[in-house]
């Protein structure tokens, strides 16, 4: 058992909430096929029936609906899985079922339908708990947060502003010199001039208005990116989910009539009983996808909420060099054209 497993299991015994820790874990512990997970409400049930599920490579014993491309290359037909059934002797697997001549029509559908029904009910039962705590992860993220704000807008938009007169100064100095403001025609003449004159200045200018863009963007991302995480937990969000049920629902109802028409053909003619697990994963493929989203808002948030701190720190920092980058830029220009610098 892991260290971080030890400690939420005592907090859970001591009565803390560890619930988003819990679907957490629950989301990791379901890439072992183990479909008893589904069943277990505490940390401490899912944690003990996690360790004593034997993820070995007896796949047989499994329910073929979870079938996945990374199992064994021999795992081809549904026909393959074993079962047991009150009126079959022992163990067997569907093929060895329809060789024998012990039954007649009738009943040899009714044990199929058995078998099929105990399956697909399983994992009926298990994504409805999958779906419902993948939603839950979802409404545990803090939509706002006073710890989590996003960068300032004024900040965003003052950069943008000295950055965007820099390059006026450089390209179009005409739009900074009102006819009506004498010596600001006269400063603004002078820096461009001084900008074509004195190379190490023109350097000066460059890289004032490299930072200055630098922050730009980078507020600019940020306050993206955290809007993003806040954001699954809107509406639009829960309205995801709810078409995400519905297509899951739909994928099941699909799924069964592909093994109607399995048991109407194989009732008829027993050799046929070769059914392509393929034909049967595509509820699995979906649930496959919606955890994958999941798992990626989730580390969206855990990155976020870890280095939320330094990035505010690095951001502000280059904000400040920015702006006395730019001062300074603005302040020799003004010295060199009064003279109180010599070049």
């Amino acid at each position: 058992m892991k260290s971080s497993e030890e400690l939420m299991l005592l907090l859970e015994l001591n009565n803390f909430d560890i619930l988003k820790y819990k679907l957490k874990k629950q989301l990791e512990y379901e890439d072992t096929g183990n479909l008893d997970l589904y069943k277990h409400k505490k940390y401490a049930d899912l944690l003990v029936c996690h360790y004593l599920f034997k993820d070995n490579e007896d796949f047989f014993h499994r329910n073929p609906l979870t079938y996945r491309d990374d199992w064994s290359k021999d795992v081809k037909s549904i026909d393959q899985f074993l079962f047991t059934h009150p009126d079959v002797e022992g163990e067997t697997t569907l093929k060895e079922f329809l060789a024998l001549k012990d039954f007649d029509a009738i009943n040899r559908e009714s044990i199929i339908y058995d078998v099929l029904d105990g399956w697909v009910e399983e994992y009926r039962e298990a994504s409805i708990t999958k779906m419902e705590n993948l939603r839950e992860m979802i409404k545990l993220l803090p939509k706002k947060s006073k710890k989590y704000r996003k960068p300032s807008k004024m900040t965003f938009l003052f950069t943008v502003l000295l950055a965007l007169l820099s390059i006026l100064l450089y390209k179009n100095p005409t739009l900074l010199q009102p006819s009506m403001i004498s010596f600001i025609v006269e400063i603004v003449g002078d820096l461009n001039q001084l900008l074509y004159d004195v190379s190490w200045y023109s350097l000066l200018g460059v890289t004032s208005i490299l930072l200055l863009s630098l922050y730009a963007v980078l507020n600019n991302a940020l306050s993206r990116f955290i809007k993003d995480v806040r954001s699954e937990k809107n509406k639009h969000a829960e309205k995801t989910f709810d078409k995400w049920e519905v297509d899951m629902k739909n994928a099941r109802l699909k799924q069964s009539g592909v093994l109607e028409d399995y048991v109407d053909l194989v009732v008829k003619k027993p050799s046929k009983s070769f059914l392509d697990l393929k034909t049967l994963i595509g509820p699995e493929i979906l649930m496959n996808k919606f955890k994958a989203y999941v798992r990626m808002i989730e580390g969206k948030f855990d990155w976020m909420t870890k280095h939320y701190a330094k990035l505010m720190f690095s951001l502000r920092i280059l904000f400040i060099i920015a702006l006395v980058m730019d001062i300074i830029f603005i302040g020799v220009g003004f010295a060199l054209t009064r003279g109180w610098i010599s070049v």
